[in-house]
């Protein structure tokens, strides 16, 4: 018997995206036998612009953060498996049809695919293309986690783990949760033939912000799941003193990318630390 599954989209002011988004949904080779699309408390259009297709909506009252939605979908579906896309996330047509062919051959208990950044107008889209894409690379392989933008879990195994940390309003809940269910003995699977587009577009100062809530969430998700949280600041080193330097300045020939890898880097120290020291403050 086959599985059904549920695409679930988790949106806070998401107007710029949300109907690109919905509308990929509904053109997958592979319908799926819902698509749940949940507004946490938009002070946009998100909403209205949600009710015009042919979904399932809900709306929480309030912003309740990224875990809450993901937990008020997961809580909302019956199918088998959950699938996970980000509102500013739109799917290749056969995303979900290869992400069903790699549960049935890894026969894993969570799949995820590869984002690719759709955006290349600034200086800073081309090096959020470059190095943070959210993807595991080019090859299909087993995972501690996946990634929020294309990330699918059986119901059960949500069950199982009981959802969502909803401490992590904004960042790392689904490095959190393919942690948790890795420690529980779930196997997690990528796929990079799910394709999906990020539409994410930024300028310094986002990027910057981008760039410090990563590290700074994923040191405390590593701390709180007992990984070593330092290996960020030692991949760091490495990147910025052998390998994005380097590759930028003197095969991509590009000073400005160089100098943004540097800057980076100390943004990325900075949160690092700031975590170190927020850990005392923390009862995880």
């Amino acid at each position: 018997m086959s599985l059904t599954v549920t695409l679930a989209v988790p949106c806070y002011n998401g107007e710029p995206f949300i109907a690109r988004t919905i509308e990929a949904l509904l053109a997958q080779t592979r319908q799926a036998e819902e698509i749940l699309i949940l507004d946490d408390g938009s002070t946009d259009s998100t909403a209205q612009i949600i009710q015009k297709y042919p979904v399932k909506f809900i709306q929480h009252p309030g912003n309740l953060g990224l875990s809450a939605g993901r937990n008020s979908l997961w809580k909302s579906t019956k199918t088998d498996w959950i699938v996970y896309i980000d509102a500013d996330a739109f799917a290749a047509p056969d995303m979900l049809v290869e992400l069903m062919r790699s549960v049935e051959q890894s026969k894993a208990q969570g799949v995820g695919g590869r984002g690719i950044e759709a955006v290349q107008v600034t200086l800073f889209d081309q090096w959020r293309s470059l190095h943070a894409t959210q993807s595991h690379g080019n090859y299909p392989k087993y995972v501690e986690h996946l990634y929020g933008l294309c990330m699918g879990y059986p119901v059960s195994s949500l069950d199982a783990a009981g959802g969502f940390d909803t401490r992590l309003k904004t960042n790392a809940e689904d490095v959190d949760i393919g942690y948790r269910l890795t420690d529980l003995g779930h196997r997690l699977f990528y796929t990079p033939q799910a394709k999906v587009f990020h539409q994410r577009k930024d300028n310094r100062v986002t990027l910057q912000k981008m760039m410090y809530n990563w590290y700074y969430w994923a040191f405390l998700v590593k701390h709180k799941n007992k990984r070593n949280g330092w290996s960020l600041a030692v991949g760091t080193v490495n990147r910025m003193l052998w390998k994005d330097t380097l590759i930028d300045l003197f095969y991509r020939r590009s000073i400005a990318l160089a100098q943004l890898d540097l800057t980076l880097s100390m943004v990325k120290f900075r949160a690092i630390i700031d975590a170190s020291k927020a850990i005392q403050n923390l009862r995880w």
